[in-house]
């Protein structure tokens, strides 16, 4: 007889480590096929936010900034944390600004996906913003030093399939589905036309 796939039964769960940025679950779980998995471990993020940001030309903003567990300066989307109680929505543009100093633009939400499910209990939201504009003022957070850049996102897509830099592949996907998304929805908006044609 064929077992399908289903939840878990959740015996019982310990915290192994909690502070504001993670929290580490160990569960005791018992799976649709019987079998035991003590410690199964869980970690617990705050849901993340990502945006495709268009300039009013078209170029993608990126950031450069150092992510200390690849141990390198990783090119990528602008990005944050939702804080706890906080709307994605809204935490998005506020990483945006303090991040690059862009703001503005008409902002479009995309699919929300798992960042990793097997082993982590957050999500991330992502969005696609067209004619966002420079303020010249950055607000960043004391871990953070970003180096910010606009590119033509042909480019940057092309430069990623060669290996010239190793992208985020949740900020990849961010981007791919933005370019889908403008593909089949927005291919007469001004700022969208280079993400159409990448």
């Amino acid at each position: 007889m064929t077992v399908k796939p289903a939840p878990w039964t959740v015996e019982n769960s310990r915290m192994a480590f909690s502070d504001r940025f993670i929290r580490h679950r160990m569960d005791r779980c018992v799976t649709e096929r019987g079998s035991i998995l003590d410690p199964y471990h869980v970690l617990e993020f705050n849901d993340w936010c990502m945006v495709a940001a268009l300039t009013e030309a078209g170029d993608l903003v990126l950031v450069e900034e150092y992510r200390h567990a690849s141990g390198e300066v990783v090119r990528g989307l602008p990005s944050g944390t939702v804080e706890t109680g906080e709307d994605p929505a809204i935490a998005m543009p506020r990483e945006l600004m303090e991040e690059t100093g862009y703001e503005g633009g008409t902002w479009i939400t995309l699919p929300t996906f798992w960042a990793n499910p097997a082993t982590a209990t957050n999500t991330c939201h992502i969005y696609l913003a067209l004619g966002v504009v420079p303020t010249g003022t950055q607000n960043l957070d004391p871990g953070e030093t970003i180096a910010v850049m606009t590119v033509d996102p042909a480019t940057a897509l092309a430069e990623v399939m060669a290996g010239a830099w190793k992208a985020n592949g949740l900020h990849l996907t961010t981007l791919l589905l933005a370019r889908e998304h403008t593909r089949l929805a927005l291919a007469e908006h001004p700022a969208a036309a280079k993400l159409v044609a990448a």
